[in-house]
Order: structure tokens, then C-alpha cells, then sequence
């Protein structure tokens, strides 16, 4: 952790004010009994280029015999994100087969956020159709896989913990994703998106720092907006903590990080 950081940062509110929330193969048994199933409750993927927008989730059914369709659908909070989608909402089996996929779709890697993990829950439609003791439901996390490297040490100067420090910038190989490992406190990296430019932001999602001793637990930071002045980047930052099962609004001061030249 950066020094004397949990003796600085104020208890006081200064406005507490709500904001709106914002295994690759799943592979298993095949169930026994009549019907169609998941082979569990929740699956990961990290995704890259060689995707094809397009995360694989395989559907089991319990007989091979003959040919077989089975009808999904997606969670409202996923359609309403409008970053996961079904492909196609029904699986087909061929003649043989005991495990179909149905295909959820992210279209562009550009899409996803370096630092954001994205969710779906998918349904078999009809209840009737689930196999014997299996799974109706999966949850699937998508998460955009980077290759992170190092470009060299900058200086980052937090207002709300009034200290500055060398900071280590990571950048992904793969677009204008920069990381900040180990930014506030240890095993807590900040990532953030720049436009192709890097003259403004793209994003800088809600992200825990680490710091967890506030009057409601941990800290999280979201910019607002950046201005750039050559390698000085400035951030609006809105410190926010989970409250009333959104987000509350602790304070809100500038971040800079001076960039290492490239």
C-alpha cells in the first residue's frame, strides 16, 4: 500500500448522492434422463480476436438418438447492456450428438472494455425440457483477454490521499488500454481506455482500489472525464462506495498520471 494512505483519506461526506448501477468450455456429464441441461450454473471466457466475436456455450441433451432442438433465451439485464446476445436462440442437435452450443455473440473485441467483466444468464425455455437433476440455467462472464507490456514508470498524484508516487503503466498490445498495477493499494491494478488518438477518454469503468476503510467499506473510482496536456493526463474522478444497493457518491477531485514517454 502506498504510505500513511489509510491515515489520509477524510471520514467526512461530502455529498452522498446515488448513482444507477452500473472456463472457456463449461464441458461436463451429460445428464441422465429426458431432456436438455448446462453442465453448471456459471462459465468464464476471455476472449480474443481469433473469437470471432462469438463465445461458444455448449447445451448437453441425455439421448444421441435422432435429431433435437432446444429453445433459449437471455436475461433482460444483458439485452438491456446491449453487449451479449443470443446469436440464435435455438440449439439444433444432429443425429449422434450429445452436446450442441448455442452461440453468444459480443461482435467487435473493440467492443469490450479492457477492465470490465460482461454477463449472461441464459434460460432453457421450457421448464419440461430439463433433464433429471440438471442445470436449466448458465451465467456466462465474458472478459476481453490483453497481452499487458510494460512501456515504463510515470507519476501518479492522487488529491484525495494528497500523496504522489512513481507509478509502473502497462499497456495491452492489443488497442489503447493502459493498466496501473498495484495503483493504490497492492493486487488492485486501475485500467482505463483512451480514444485511438489518446487525447480523451473511453472508458474508466467502476473499479475497487483496495482502500476499504471508509464509513461504508471499499472505495471504488470512476472518471468522469480526462483532459490530456502532453504526457499529463487528468482525471475527474468520482470516489463512490455500495450503498442502498446502488452506488453513493463520496467525493469527487482530480487524479493525474504523467505518462512515461513511449
Amino acid at each position: 500500500m502506498k504510505k500513511h494512505i489509510f491515515n489520509l483519506l477524510a471520514s467526512a461526506i461530502l455529498g452522498l448522492g446515488l448513482f444507477s448501477a452500473c472456463d472457456k468450455d463449461a464441458e461436463g456429464e451429460i445428464y441422465t434422463g429426458t431432456g436438455f441441461s448446462f453442465a453448471s450454473t456459471a462459465m468464464s471466457a476471455e476472449v480474443t480476436a481469433e473469437d470471432n466475436g462469438v463465445v461458444q456455450v455448449p447445451v448437453y441433451r441425455s439421448t444421441t438418438e435422432g435429431e433435437a432442438t432446444v429453445q433459449l433465451t437471455i436475461d433482460d439485464a444483458a439485452v438491456d447492456e446491449g453487449i451479449l446476445s443470443l446469436t440464435n436462440p435455438t440449439v439444433t442437435f444432429a443425429a449422434g450428438e450429445g452436446v450442441a452450443y448455442a452461440e453468444l455473440s459480443f461482435g467487435s473485441l473493440d467492443r469490450l472494455s479492457g477492465a470490465n467483466r460482461y454477463q449472461a444468464t441464459l434460460t432453457i425455455t421450457d421448464a419440461s425440457q430439463v433433464s433429471v437433476s440438471g442445470e436449466a440455467t448458465i451465467t456466462v462472464s465474458v472478459q476481453r483477454q490483453l497481452t499487458w507490456v510494460n512501456i515504463g514508470t510515470g507519476v501518479y498524484t492522487s488529491t484525495c490521499f494528497e500523496q504522489s508516487w512513481p507509478q509502473p503503466v502497462e499497456k495491452a498490445q492489443e488497442g489503447n488500454v493502459y493498466r496501473l498495477p498495484d495503483c493504490i493499494v497492492e493486487g488492485y491494478p486501475m485500467v482505463f481506455t483512451l480514444s485511438d488518438d489518446g487525447q480523451s477518454l473511453v472508458s474508466w469503468d467502476i473499479q475497487a482500489t483496495g482502500y476499504d476503510q471508509t464509513n461504508y467499506g471499499m472505495l471504488y473510482f470512476t472518471a468522469v472525464e480526462m483532459t490530456r496536456e502532453g504526457n499529463t493526463l487528468s482525471f475527474l474522478m468520482d470516489g463512490i462506495v455500495e450503498y442502498n444497493g446502488g452506488w453513493g457518491l463520496l467525493y469527487e477531485d482530480i487524479e493525474t498520471l504523467e505518462l512515461p514517454t513511449e
